[in-house]
């Protein structure tokens, strides 16, 4: 089985592209597969592939064309024993290939083990970035959980206030006694949304208990079986 990704052909060999686009299509789950030739290749961008399979190299003819790529992803370059040699001198890091008979099976293997490994590399930026996320979240849940405290008390004392003001004798402008109904309304509201948060809290150590709870009794389970054998 073979991970989805991006497979880039860089070939002025239209068999040679027949052949790997083939031998790639063949697996259960086939990856994409883009195809061009040398020269649109320096003039596009190849950023962005998983891998990109380069070739055919039969003679050091062709090597001069391709050391003129600029390729930043993983490479993998198809050619006879000298051509790819002089490409070592040049490419420290690419994957290289000799046209032995069944190279096309390697050449899968090789596109495998890169988009598995391009895949896992995926999901380790990806939950890198959701802990990061999950890290700021906690920050700010905790910060708000200590606020909480201090946010009862202002409201509290805002409320009671404005209590008195409505409540009072006192001759207030209307304006006045407006603005402060309105004040009390805001901070009813405020307040609503603090016992909110604390309805949150609740729900989330009880989730916490409760998780805490199942784990222990799944790794319960295997020991009470074990002693019934």
């Amino acid at each position: 089985m073979m991970n989805s990704g991006q497979i880039l052909i860089v070939s002025d060999d239209a068999e040679f592209v027949r052949a790997v686009s083939a031998r790639l299509r063949a697996q259960e789950f086939p990856p994409a597969i883009t195809a061009l030739t040398l020269n649109i290749c320096e003039q596009a961008n190849p950023a962005g592939y998983a891998l990109i399979v380069v070739g055919p190299m039969r003679n050091l003819s062709d090597v001069s064309a391709v050391l003129s790529l600029r390729l930043d992803s993983a490479v993998c370059a198809v050619g006879d024993l000298e051509s790819l040699a002089a490409v070592r001198t040049r490419y420290a890091d690419w994957l290289l290939l000799p046209e032995y008979p069944g190279w096309t099976d390697v050449l899968v293997s090789m596109a495998r083990e890169v988009l598995r490994r391009t895949a896992a590399e995926g999901r380790a930026r990806d939950a890198e970035r959701l802990t990061v996320s999950q890290q700021r979240l906690g920050i700010l849940g905790r910060s708000l959980m200590e606020a909480r405290p201090g946010m009862v008390n202002a409201l509290t004392s805002l409320l009671g206030n404005a209590d008195l003001i409505l409540l009072s004798d006192e001759p207030i402008p209307r304006e006045c006694r407006e603005q402060v109904r309105t004040i009390h309304t805001m901070a009813l509201r405020l307040k609503e949304i603090v016992h909110r948060l604390s309805s949150v809290e609740s729900e989330m150590e009880l989730s916490e208990r409760k998780s805490q709870v199942e784990t222990r009794e799944l790794r319960e389970i295997p020991i009470a079986d074990a002693s019934k054998v």
